[in-house]
């Protein structure tokens, strides 16, 4: 009796092991854009980066979000994007779910992708299941892609119910275990995200611009840059798959936007797109340099301009 008791209790525990496991399973999304309607004739963007988010209650997380808070009310934007690394802690979940609400107390639209330290602690899963019931927040986990991560999605903006401007964002992954040192440790775009990129560029009818984490390694050939390369190097991604050459043949996307090199606020033209970083953001992040954002500007001709907005600039 005490033999099948046992045995109970260990295909019981089994059970709920699974059932547990099988309830973390990321659920992949439709590949339909946002759709936004512009508020004003200039679509007007705030990319944050690099939050570091560590503690939630010490000084340097208060002094993020205050931030945070300042340089968005500072202009009526059209969108907030958080270009990775919102939390680098054993309490990323808490801390992120913390976020959340922060940003949807600023009732303006907002998204993110993933940089290479959320999961440092935790696995996707345990970020994503917190988004419920929110109404400024526009993010997807995407299609399914082969190794393609979370997050890879668009969104559309309209003007008088015409399409303005698109955004694509996209997720860089994160860190390598097996790298070579030309290649260094971080993870890349796959050739499946740039398939599924080419494949919605050739149908669209307006201009757009792309958001990740991490650098492609065309950063590194930097040239008549204009803003701050502090870094030693640019720390891109580990190989190139392509994305860049794509860009290049749609002619469509004109700027790509990233984080994840604090100390690097540059940005510079190759073959006509801006390749631009944007400013740290977090003060629990590495570095001295003053935290911003930057912001993003697309005319009514559909041309873009792009600047550093220093917390300092900011009235409070």
């Amino acid at each position: 009796m005490k033999k099948i008791t046992v045995v109970l209790l260990f295909l019981l525990v089994l059970t709920l092991s699974s059932c547990q496991e099988s309830s973390r399973i990321i659920e992949y999304s439709d590949d339909e854009p946002f759709v936004i309607e512009m508020r004003n004739d200039t679509l007007q963007i705030l990319q944050l980066t690099d939050l570091h988010l560590t503690y939630g209650i010490d000084a340097n997380d208060r002094k993020t979000f205050a931030t945070i808070e300042k340089l968005v009310k500072s202009t009526d934007f059209d969108l907030i994007v958080i270009t990775g690394d919102m939390t680098m802690s054993t309490a990323g979940p808490t801390l992120f779910s913390k976020l959340i609400n922060r940003m949807e107390a600023l009732e303006t639209p907002w998204t993110f992708v993933f940089g290479n330290h959320e999961i440092e602690f935790h696995d996707y899963f345990d970020f994503l299941n917190l988004i419920k019931d929110t109404e400024y927040l526009y993010f997807k986990v995407g299609p399914e892609l082969s190794n393609g991560g979370y997050g890879n999605f668009r969104i559309t903006f309209t003007k008088d119910d015409a399409d303005f401007y698109n955004l694509y964002f996209m997720d860089s992954h994160a860190s390598r275990e097996e790298y070579t040192e030309d290649e260094g440790e971080y993870d890349y775009i796959q050739s499946s995200q740039v398939q599924w990129y080419s494949t919605h560029v050739e149908n669209d009818v307006v201009d757009s611009m792309m958001f990740m984490h991490i650098p492609l390694r065309q950063f590194i050939d930097a040239e008549d840059y204009v803003g701050l390369f502090n870094e030693d190097k640019v720390y891109a991604q580990g190989v190139d798959t392509g994305l860049f050459d794509a860009l290049v043949l749609a002619n469509r996307t004109k700027g790509v936007f990233v984080g994840h090199d604090h100390l690097n606020d540059f940005y510079f033209f190759s073959s006509g797109i801006y390749l631009a970083y944007g400013r740290v953001s977090g003060y629990n992040a590495y570095g001295n340099l003053e935290r911003g954002g930057r912001v993003i500007e697309v005319n009514e001709n559909s041309e873009m301009s792009t600047y550093i907005l220093l917390e300092s600039e900011v009235s409070s």
